[in-house]
């Protein structure tokens, strides 16, 4: 198994446009592509200690933007509510409030 933490992934999916181009490029490669770090190395011309300190560089400034922008926690919070509605609404089963239910269901789904 790899040792490699994904959440950079999803974070850079919020926050890759603020990353230099060479650190998005990086994380991209790495995170999305699959690619080693000799591989980057070798794709962007840098030595492959180049490569880990601007990995690192890149990862840390994801994280510092997750922990002030909360864009991702913000995500997670509305997904957990959207199926606590979906779960609680499925425990209704008069058949009077049948349409409303399903939207309720609609619009939740619609948030996750």
């Amino acid at each position: 198994m790899s040792g490699k933490n994904f959440i950079y992934s999803i974070l850079f999916d919020y926050y890759g446009d603020l990353l230099k181009d060479n650190q998005a490029s990086i994380i991209d490669l790495y995170y999305n592509q699959d690619y080693s770090l000799s591989e980057i190395a070798e794709e962007m011309n840098i030595s492959r200690q180049g490569v880990h300190d601007a990995l690192k560089r890149a990862e840390k400034s994801l994280v510092e933007y997750e922990d002030k922008i909360k864009l991702h926690d913000k995500y997670m919070k509305y997904l957990a509510a959207a199926e606590n509605i979906i779960k609680l609404v499925s425990t209704i089963d008069d058949e009077k409030y049948l349409d409303i239910i399903n939207n309720i269901k609609e619009e939740a789904n619609k948030i996750i």
